[in-house]
């Protein structure tokens, strides 16, 4: 099979996934417990429960809970409303996040909240590539070193630690020796945003805590990968030809180790973006991350079927891609 044909087949196989995958989620969520009519009702004064009941009904119908005649709508009902509107790219209104009595479009919320997560999360991908794969080479090429066990312990500290707690940890650190927790306030997302250098001065921190957060597995697995490809005949053949140290292991080694990390990059981009969850939380970065777990606390439902539908969907274009990758690192592999 072509390599035009491998992405054509993998490209349809997305379709039924995300079907699977939208179903199970839209089922989770509307068992789980709470009312979202109460939360968006909030605290409604009515002198007698006829004008509560009247509210109520206004607000279900207007969400899609309940029809005209005041029956609940099937939760299959809606969920195949959901996927029409999916296929006409409508994500539907908000629940929780509305202006003048209706719901905000879901679309304009994450348009508006992608830059922030895109640009944490971008950064931190590109500095936990660079320094898992100066970590890893260091790490093997000086195995039971001093910098070797250093690193080692450092990484195994830093994968023990649950994000949101590393996130407090690196912003008491900051507090003590800077006076700068790291929490973001409104004069860091003045417009233009990239031209804002308050904006960059509130991105360190959590851009650090993703960094480190990714980077230690990556790290990990360079070096065991570098490891086991040091010992392999080739490279002793290559050292014995009197070839540099440096060229064995980045042109020989590091790239005959690149396949498995690259299934690993590949996987752990969407996870960044899952991470960041905590981390915007932590810092009050007003990212996805932030508004899915606002979701998720107000039972907005549509927000985080279409949050939860778009992070399954870069994961599996993610998968795709490093498929693809694989024959520009291995021209071996064929489809």
């Amino acid at each position: 099979m072509s390599l035009k044909g491998f992405i054509v087949r993998r490209t349809i196989y997305i379709v039924p996934v995300m079907i699977g995958i939208t179903l199970m989620n839209f089922t989770l969520i509307n068992v789980s417990p709470g009312d979202p009519v109460l939360v968006r009702l909030g605290l409604i004064k009515c002198e007698n429960p006829d004008c509560y009941n009247a509210a109520y009904n206004k607000e279900a119908i207007e969400m899609g809970l309940l029809d005209n005649d005041y029956y609940t709508v099937p939760w299959f009902t809606r969920y195949v409303d959901f996927l029409s509107g999916i296929a006409n790219f409508d994500l539907g209104k908000s629940w929780y996040f509305t202006q003048a009595g209706e719901g905000l479009p879901i679309s304009q919320i994450i348009k508006e909240k992608a830059p922030y997560t895109i640009t944490l999360n971008v950064l931190s991908f590109i500095l936990s590539l660079l320094l898992a794969g100066a970590i890893g080479v260091v790490s093997a090429t000086r195995q039971n070193s001093f910098w070797d066990r250093s690193l080692t312990i450092a990484m195994l500290l830093g994968y023990s630690m649950p994000l949101f707690w590393l996130a407090k940890l690196i912003m008491l650190v900051s507090f003590y020796l800077f006076d700068f927790t790291g929490v973001a306030n409104k004069d860091a997302f003045k417009k233009p945003l990239f031209l804002n250098p308050e904006y960059y001065k509130f991105l360190i921190l959590p851009t650090l805590a993703l960094t480190l957060g990714g980077l230690v597995f990556m790290a990990r697995l360079v070096r065991s990968q570098l490891l086991e490809i040091l010992r392999q005949d080739y490279i002793t053949t290559a050292k014995a030809k009197g070839l540099d140290n440096r060229a064995v292991i980045y042109k020989h080694a590091f790239r005959n180790g690149l396949l498995p990390i690259v299934t690993i990059i590949g996987s752990s981009l969407p996870g960044l973006l899952a991470g960041s969850v905590m981390v915007e939380s932590v810092f009050g970065w007003p990212g996805l991350g932030t508004v899915f777990l606002e979701a998720a606390l107000f039972r907005d439902f549509p927000l985080l079927m279409a949050i939860n539908t778009i992070f399954p969907l870069m994961f599996l274009i993610a998968r795709l891609l490093t498929d693809i990758t694989y024959v520009f690192i291995d021209p071996r592999i064929k489809y």
